[in-house]
């Protein structure tokens, strides 16, 4: 009888999890559009209180994705992330009492780590729920889902918002909260002999489950892969500062038109960009595939400050159009280097481990580009692309087998466990 994988299908346990990722992305994307509007309105915080606990919320889910991991190795991947969505589901039914600056960090700090946990937490389900040749796949298709839920309830919180009451916020955040109550409930229905609920197992020695800042080829691929990943902030931040300062070239429309392209060939290309990326090799040629995708974007959006104002709206589409491919293939790259690379039994303080690139990169990306693109202007889009371009090709090679790179690791990575008897599977921090 052929397997899932052989079928090209996924298994009950993959299905179930793409249905939490949904329901997740959809309560997320209702609530993200109007959470400033929520903090300043409805809690009274002013926008350098906001700043400042965003900032601090970072921060502090930075510190703690590792802890993390390690914790979901212990008490299990499928446990944790039940938690994560529920401490979310409270914090968020509390969110509206939080009206004075203390209340709203403690909230928003500990929302923020566990909105930064979920997503290794879910990844590591998805390696234990599906085969190794279709794990990638998964993920491709959850990405998907991700975006088109975030879409969607974008549009219903823009409609919603035409009424600006108190009501529609506090119905919006609580809608959010039952999301992430729905999404638990999912993943509680998940029944796997390999999930990572290791109790019973006799827990690995700390220097043994910390190992994976000594494996050097992990924490370059880690880092390259946070480089190649900049085409994030090139569109959140990038694009719109370049269309700012660019008004006789470029409406300001066309920023939102950038989001719902981008969003739009996400949704239709991310599992085709998957295919032949399986293994760690696979991954770092994805990721020198993005560089140079993002590096011809970055190289077409450094000439429409020059260009008449139909060729440049053109022209500037056009490159998002390659940022969104090389988002796909990095994100590819990405899934493949950390399931192929990270030990079975830390297969968790991996992929937080990895995790960690995406957090420094939210950090200083906003710096590198505002930098490179308000002070450089055009040449600053080439460097920003020489710069994406380099790290790609390096992380190519750092890919391949070790002995080809030179780089040694610090431990041994063990293959990922297969699926078993199975019963029943986000996009910026939320404020």
């Amino acid at each position: 009888m052929k397997s899932h994988a052989e079928r090209g299908r996924l298994p009950g346990a993959a299905l179930a999890l793409l249905a939490a990722v949904f329901v997740d992305a959809l309560g997320s994307g209702l609530y993200m559009s109007v959470s400033v509007v929520f903090l300043t309105r409805y809690l009274g915080l002013g926008d350098g209180q906001v700043g400042v606990g965003l900032s601090v919320a970072g921060a502090l889910s930075f510190a703690l994705l590792v802890p993390t991991g390690i914790l979901a190795d212990r008490a299990g991947a499928r446990r944790t992330l039940m938690a994560a969505h529920l401490v979310r589901a409270a914090l968020l039914t509390v969110y509206p009492l939080a009206s004075g600056f203390v209340p709203f960090l403690c909230v928003v700090s500990l929302l923020a780590v566990a909105d930064r946990a979920a997503s290794p937490l879910l990844q590591g389900l998805f390696g234990t729920a599906v085969e190794g040749p279709q794990r990638v796949r998964a993920m491709g298709r959850a990405r998907s889902l991700q975006n088109l839920g975030l879409a969607l309830g974008g549009l219903v919180a823009g409609a919603v918002l035409v009424a600006d009451s108190d009501a529609v916020y506090l119905g919006v955040v609580y809608a959010n909260a039952v999301s992430f109550v729905v999404a638990a409930v999912l993943v509680a229905r998940l029944r796997t002999g390999a999930d990572g609920e290791r109790s019973g197992v006799r827990p690995l020695p700390w220097r043994e489950r910390l190992g994976v800042f000594r494996d050097r080829r992990f924490a370059a691929l880690t880092a390259l892969n946070s480089l190649v990943s900049l085409h994030v902030t090139v569109l959140t931040a990038g694009v719109p500062l370049w269309v700012l300062a660019h008004p006789s070239a470029l409406p300001r429309a066309v920023i939102a038109w950038a989001v719902v392209l981008n969003t739009v060939v996400v949704v239709l290309f991310q599992v085709r960009a998957t295919r032949a990326t399986e293994t760690a090799a696979d991954g770092g040629r994805a990721l020198g595939l993005s560089g140079m995708l993002l590096a011809v974007g970055c190289g077409a959006l450094a000439t429409t400050g020059a260009l008449p104002m139909p060729y440049a709206v053109a022209v500037l589409l056009v490159a998002v159009a390659f940022q969104a491919f090389a988002e796909m293939h990095q994100q590819a790259g990405a899934w493949a280097i950390s399931y192929e690379l990270a030990p079975e039994d830390r297969r968790q303080v991996y992929l937080a481990f990895f995790s960690l690139g995406n957090a420094a990169r939210n950090t200083y990306g906003p710096l590198v580009v505002t930098f490179l693109v308000v002070r450089q202007g055009a040449l600053g889009w080439l460097l920003l692309g020489a710069l994406v371009l380099g790290a790609g090709a390096w992380a190519a090679r750092v890919g391949r087998p070790t002995a080809a790179t030179g780089i040694t690791t610090g431990t041994t990575p063990a293959p990922a466990a297969p699926l078993t008897d199975v019963q029943g599977e986000t996009h910026g921090q939320r404020a």
